[in-house]
């Protein structure tokens, strides 16, 4: 299922199914935003405008670029720990360190962080993960928290976010993740060591 930004802002959601699994008679399936004709021009306004602009290949170039800075963040911040992304999805781990660990480099999707006692998975470090969304906020930057035990932050800019957008919510993510780990009410969470 597709939705939010599918309608342009109006309620909208599309279901994408494969022909042969459709077995639901005619009118047999009702929904809330069934017969919307003001969204369904809306959702194929924005589906042109996506197509028309190259809007998933800028999205999965730019995404490329920015999930490359964030990755490089382990080698400094050993709180970072997996940085996964798909195009402009992209999340942060927040980690609680080892500290008797030299920092790591980035770390590989689903490849256990260097120096983690039995080279398991660090736990989650959902009190720093809290920290630097508001200190994001404080920014003007607006991020999510979800993901393992809500130690991920996430980032989700608009498909249109252009290439001084994208430094800026770099610039301010570094920032506020720099200012979470400096305050002193974060330590239970992430160790004497960051």
């Amino acid at each position: 299922m597709l939705s939010k930004a599918i309608g342009g802002s109006l309620p909208l959601a599309v279901i994408v199914y494969r022909t042969d699994l459709d077995v639901w008679r005619p009118g047999a399936h009702a929904g809330a935003f069934r017969g919307n004709q003001l969204a369904m021009a809306a959702g194929a306004a924005t589906l042109a405008f996506v197509r028309e602009n190259l809007l998933a290949e800028r999205a999965a170039a730019l995404g490329a670029r920015m999930l490359g800075r964030l990755q490089g963040l382990a080698a400094t911040h050993r709180c970072v720990g997996d940085v996964p992304g798909r195009g402009l999805m992209i999340g942060v781990e927040l980690v609680r360190p080892d500290t008797d660990a030299p920092p790591a480099a980035a770390p590989q999707p689903g490849v256990a962080r260097a120096g983690v006692p039995g080279g398991g998975v660090p736990p989650a470090a959902p009190v720093l993960a809290a920290a630097v969304q508001r200190e994001c906020l404080r920014r003007g930057l607006i991020v999510e928290v979800g993901g393992r035990h809500r130690g991920v932050v996430r980032l989700l800019p608009p498909l249109t976010l252009t290439d001084e957008q994208a430094e800026a919510v770099l610039d301010r993510f570094a920032d506020s993740l720099e200012a979470a780990v400096r305050a002193p009410h974060h330590r239970d969470d992430t160790g004497p060591s960051l």
